[in-house]
């Protein structure tokens, strides 16, 4: 659904902008979830927008993005992708995706992430080359008991971790509202002499479309434990891959396969 934002803003009618059947059902629903939850309609552009709500947003929308982003690669003759939105139960978290392979019947389990915000860099200390890192870990709210790996994922809790590029881009803890990009010039020239492009929303979405993806096992350290903010190397990464390997690593995951 495209639109004006001022419409929301100043309190014009958005019916007479809405043509299509599908726009304004959307619309209808945006009335209905608004006086259910007590949300003026007026400020909900600046509600979505306020820095404490905005990751938690993006946060969900990667999981419903992810999920097409599953369907698109994977063969539908072989592979089925479902977005699942299951109540998290104490001690456990909520599935995000399931991938199911037809032939079998045997079920894996997706988790997607965002990339730590602003935390693409051309070299580190640790990490000489460009890379950013994955934010991966449990919420603190869920939180049940104090331990060095209670908020970090375990090998077995997920079968396939997938995220994007695009949050490292984004800096982190901004003033102003959206999502406005690092200040590290030299990275960002960079990341567009990578993608070929020229404009910063041309990169933003070049960012939107690269997506990272791993089989847990590997980048989990000895005791089986995730790292909370795992690091992907933008070039070579023997540890992550693109989308073009990604039905050959699940079969990997499929006995006698």
């Amino acid at each position: 659904m495209v639109f004006e934002a001022h419409a929301l803003r100043d309190g014009s009618s958005l019916s007479s902008i809405m043509k299509p059947d599908n726009d304004l059902q959307m619309y209808n629903g945006i009335v209905e979830y608004c006086a259910k939850y007590n949300i003026p309609r007026d400020n909900l552009l600046d509600i979505l927008e306020d820095q404490k709500v905005l990751p938690m947003i993006r946060g969900k929308a990667t999981e419903y993005v992810g999920a097409a982003f599953l369907r698109q690669v994977l063969d539908p003759r072989e592979w089925s992708v479902d977005k699942l939105n299951l109540n998290p139960q104490a001690g456990r978290f909520d599935e995000d995706i399931s991938i199911t392979f037809r032939f079998t019947g045997q079920r894996f389990k997706a988790e997607t992430k965002n990339a730590v915000r602003g935390g693409f860099k051309l070299r580190s200390r640790n990490v000489p080359v460009p890379h950013f890192q994955v934010k991966c870990h449990k919420s603190r709210s869920n939180l049940t008991r104090q331990s060095t790996t209670n908020d970090r994922y375990l090998v077995g809790e997920f079968d396939l971790l997938l995220c994007n590029v695009s949050n490292a881009i984004f800096k982190g803890k901004p003033l102003a509202s959206g999502l406005p990009l690092i200040q590290d010039q030299e990275a960002l020239e960079w990341l567009k002499e990578f993608y070929g492009v020229k404009t910063d929303a041309e990169l933003a979405r070049s960012t939107y479309d690269d997506w990272r993806l791993c089989l847990p096992l590997s980048i989990a350290d000895g005791e089986g434990v995730i790292p909370r903010n795992p690091v992907v190397r933008m070039i070579d990464d023997s540890d992550w891959f693109k989308d073009d390997s990604l039905a050959h690593n699940l079969r990997s995951l499929i006995n006698g396969l």
